[in-house]
């Protein structure tokens, strides 16, 4: 009788959370909200949230939460990127 799965599907770490990557929301960057599937590019902040805007000029605020964004198709965190003095 041949063997059903190539490997034990059970071996492995399978408890190990998967690592969302956490990325700075530079101006212009084009992300997607992972809930609405509104799709935009970052212009700036309020009251703790990222503020997009699309194509047609419309605006809205999505609070940062933990993988609330796509990049790419693939989750990310954003986080309010870090100023410098000069």
């Amino acid at each position: 009788m041949a063997r059903r799965y190539e490997s034990d599907v059970l071996a492995g770490n399978w408890r190990r959370r998967k690592v969302v990557p956490e990325v700075d929301a530079e101006p212009d960057l084009v992300v997607e909200d992972a809930d609405s599937g509104f799709c935009g590019a970052v212009v700036g902040f309020e009251s703790g949230a990222v503020v997009l805007e699309d194509r047609h000029g419309r605006r809205r605020n999505f609070p940062l939460l933990p993988a609330a964004f796509l990049l790419d198709g693939a989750p990310v965190t954003l986080r309010r990127p870090v100023r410098t003095s000069a």
